[in-house]
């Protein structure tokens, strides 16, 4: 029986191993290539059968962060919530005085100090600002055959440049429409008023639909700024397009060479990574955005402009009507900080019924402004024109 089956079944020999005679070709084609980045087995293109999320990760979160403008001021608290949680609590402390340790006079420093020193006490009345992680956006897309999108450096960084500057404009809105609630009386047609309701500096004079820069308005400007007890590197205007395209109207401002890559006396590594940056004026960061946000007029709808609209001068006005020409930041103002691993997340599964690889971007983040209306802490100012 036994030789039977040997010497009638070519696949077994006496060892009972597999004939050395008889061999399955299981090598790669390459003439294989299935939509949805299923493509054939071989090394040659094993390493783009899967979406790689690292890759598409990075390069997303690198478009958003080119393409931010106003939370790209901010100061990113993101580790302090790098274990975890959704809430921040940043001190309020008011402005901390010293005191003659000895005496003052003439008394000699190696005198015994003969009465206890007096500690500031951190009342309730200073609080905290709290910053809540509470936001959540994403932008999708499916794409019928990722391998070779993954393959392609062009193609990939079409994909990936879109959707980091649609999480990138969707941060930005939030972070503007905070500052205008912050500088802004009755905003949103309600009764609130911002915590730096009143914060104003007359940029831009002449009528009241004004977009022109006078040096007038620079020198106020330049007073807030020391009156604020603070230095004009510690500013940053960010301007209305119309509002900055003034200045090459008048007389008064000569315009820089090379407007990105250094002005005056500073390098071009001086110049700050900020998307709009125009270089200085009166010492004083320049940038440039269509990014605004505004409600209408009358209304709480929310909206991009690059002419944007609010109460700024007086508590009794209900319905928008003045005209933002900007904004002076001071360089603590803002916050921002985003959940752990989720500054630019990045999510895929294969949808077999459209042959297609399905992936999400997204963002889990939150801000806040900080600063009020008194002299010494204000931190945001409108730029506007006369309000009436």
């Amino acid at each position: 029986m036994f030789n039977f089956v040997e010497n009638n079944n070519p696949w077994i020999n006496r060892n009972f191993g597999v004939n050395a005679n008889v061999q399955f070709n299981l090598a790669g084609t390459n003439n294989v290539a299935l939509a949805g980045g299923l493509q054939d087995s071989d090394s040659a293109t094993a390493s783009l059968q899967e979406f790689i999320p690292e890759v598409w990760g990075a390069s997303i979160q690198d478009y958003m962060e080119k393409n931010l403008v106003f939370a790209k001021l901010a100061t990113d608290q993101s580790a302090m919530v790098a274990g975890g949680g959704d809430r921040i609590h940043l001190p309020r402390h008011t402005e901390l005085t010293a005191s003659d340790t000895y005496g003052g006079g003439t008394v000699a420093v190696e005198t015994l100090i003969d009465s206890n020193l007096a500690f500031a006490k951190s009342t309730d009345a200073e609080d905290a600002y709290t910053l809540d992680i509470n936001q959540a956006i994403h932008s999708a897309i499916s794409i019928t055959d990722v391998a070779k999108v993954q393959s392609s450096y062009d193609v990939m960084n079409l994909y990936t440049s879109k959707l980091g500057y649609a999480l990138a404009k969707k941060i930005d809105a939030f972070v503007a429409i905070k500052l205008l609630e912050h500088v802004g009386y009755n905003y949103a047609n309600g009764t609130d008023d911002g915590a730096g309701a009143g914060n104003t500096i007359e940029l831009c004079s002449g009528s009241h639909d004004s977009y022109d820069i006078t040096t007038t308005g620079v020198a106020t400007m330049i007073e807030k700024v020391y009156t604020n007890d603070s230095n004009m590197d510690d500013w940053t205007m960010v301007l209305v397009p119309k509002c900055y395209g003034s200045l090459f109207k008048l007389a008064d401002f000569a315009k820089y060479e090379g407007v990105g890559s250094g002005f005056g006396s500073q390098g071009a590594s001086q110049v700050p990574f900020i998307t709009g940056y125009a270089g200085k004026l009166a010492g004083v960061n320049v940038v440039v955005t269509s990014n605004f946000q505004q409600y209408n007029a009358g209304g709480a709808v929310q909206a991009q402009s690059a002419t944007p609209i609010g109460n700024f001068s007086s508590n009794s006005i209900t319905d928008e009507s003045e005209l933002l020409c900007g904004y002076l930041i001071h360089k603590d103002a803002l916050h921002i900080a985003y959940a752990s691993g989720l500054k630019a997340r990045v999510q895929s599964d294969y949808h077999l019924p459209s042959l297609s690889t399905r992936f999400v971007a997204d963002s889990v983040y939150g801000g806040i402004v900080t600063g009020t209306g008194t002299a010494g802490n204000q931190k945001v100012f409108a730029l506007v024109s006369p309000a009436s």
